[in-house]
């Protein structure tokens, strides 16, 4: 192998090359490796991780407020551009193509320019397209620039999922990473209804928050990973194909190695179903109160806000909770079952008060769901798996995220939004399945070893 490398600080690179994936890893057995094993990192050692963590979460902000907003403007955007549930649907379902672009891509980005390169492709997206969404464009171009904001999104969630989700005290850490996330997605529609409905914002000119929230990101981003360099594959895998071919180079990647745990599966089965019921619920809800239940807009943003506060409180409080009770991935079954007698008391109690404790429980609930289920997979894999392994389950679960509130706003147009309840509650039970599934299919795996 040619020894020419970029150089790297003293921060463990989130993925190997091609070529020494192949050299450390044949045929699922690991060979000597004249380095030694980098040590499990702390957020605060090297000192440069403390800076890291800070903008990882403040990027984890734009995030939530990315994924939130959509719901909080559908009724804006029904006026604006003359459009029936089903159509407006799609701000939910253009994401996901952006989400399953950054999976397709996010292994290559980290292996050639490293968390420098993610940082900067990731922010650079969300720069663009919220910029383009001031102008408030056609609708067709709208949604095209909801898939640049999905693959930011996609690239930035999988990148700092996997690198804190192996660090030391990960509970505690991907609870306040996803709290920020839920931070982001609790302001971000409370924010937008209160500006448009008492200072007569037109739903675009939230947008200027965004780009400047997402300008701040890159900066801060591009700043804190600048010495986070990638080891891009050098020039041996054109000139020795007799020793590793590209088809054995493929099979020797983590990603293709970590798709061959069924682990990996349920756990993207998972994540596809949580993403679901998280923004079903948090994007349709304040449409469903306004029109259905006739609750005046700026309330029915209160209750939004609630859910996404709740969300951000259970994700931090739960995760120490969880690290402290030490029962790891059975705390998930009485999580999912207390998010669906909650959704049940939102359903059958139309009372505003009630409906409001309902959904901020649901949401506190439903907080720790995302972080815990990343930390049990990551339990599972090899660690040289890690990256990959987390990278595949968070960016295509995350669809589910805009797979099925598309879903819900096809199916409103028919039957009406109602259909909400009973398709958060289908996709709750779903969840509860797939975790029973997971424990049984790990609890084989472990025993196996």
């Amino acid at each position: 192998m040619s020894s020419s490398t970029l150089s790297v600080d003293a921060t463990t690179p989130l993925l190997q090359s091609v070529s020494e994936a192949a050299g450390r890893y044949v045929n699922g057995e690991a060979l000597p490796k004249s380095e030694p094993e980098h040590a499990v990192q702390k957020w605060h050692n090297p000192i440069i991780n403390a800076w890291r963590i800070l903008a990882a979460f403040f990027s984890f902000i734009v995030v939530g407020a990315n994924d939130a907003i959509y719901g909080a403007l559908v009724p804006y955007l029904c006026d604006h551009y003359g459009l029936d549930y089903a159509s407006v649907s799609m701000v939910f379902l253009f994401p996901c193509l952006g989400y399953v672009a950054a999976a397709l891509v996010s292994n290559w980005i980290h292996a050639r320019f490293g968390q420098r390169g993610v940082a900067f492709l990731g922010s650079g997206f969300h720069v663009l397209a919220y910029t383009i969404a001031i102008q408030h464009p056609p609708y067709p171009v709208l949604v095209v620039l909801f898939v640049l904001a999905g693959l930011g999104s996609g690239l930035l969630d999988a990148a700092w999922n996997a690198w804190i989700g192996v660090m030391e005290d990960s509970s505690q850490l991907m609870g306040i990473l996803h709290g920020f996330y839920g931070l982001g997605a609790a302001l971000a529609p409370l924010t937008a209804t209160s500006l448009i409905t008492h200072r007569g914002w037109h739903w675009y000119q939230f947008y200027y928050i965004m780009a400047g929230g997402s300008i701040i990101e890159i900066l801060a981003l591009t700043t804190a990973f600048w010495s986070a360099r990638g080891s891009p594959v050098t020039k041996e895998l054109h000139t020795d194909r007799d020793a590793v071919s590209w088809w054995k180079a493929l099979r020797a990647s983590p990603t293709i190695q970590s798709l061959s745990y069924g682990a990996t599966w349920i756990i993207c089965l998972f994540i596809f179903l949580y993403a679901g019921v998280e923004i079903t619920f948090g994007g349709w809800v304040f449409t469903f109160l306004v029109r259905e239940r006739v609750v005046p807009p700026f309330a029915a943003g209160i209750a939004n806000f609630v859910y996404w506060a709740g969300l951000t409180v259970g994700r931090v409080l739960l995760g120490f909770v969880t690290s402290y009770l030490n029962i790891g991935k059975y705390t998930v079954l009485v999580y999912v079952t207390a998010c669906i007698i909650c959704h049940i008391t939102f359903w059958l109690v139309k009372e505003f008060t009630v409906s409001v404790v309902a959904v901020a429980l649901l949401g506190f609930f439903l907080g720790p769901l995302f972080p815990e289920a990343v930390i049990a997979f990551a339990d599972l894999l090899p660690k040289h798996l890690h990256i990959s392994g987390i990278g595949i389950a968070v960016a295509l679960g995350s669809a589910g995220g805009c797979v099925f509130p598309f879903i819900t706003g096809a199916l409103a147009k028919l039957v009406g939004l109602q259909i909400l309840q009973p398709m958060v509650l289908l996709l709750l039970l779903l969840c509860l399945s797939s975790w029973v599934l997971f424990l049984m299919v790990s609890r084989r795996q472990i025993s196996s070893c």
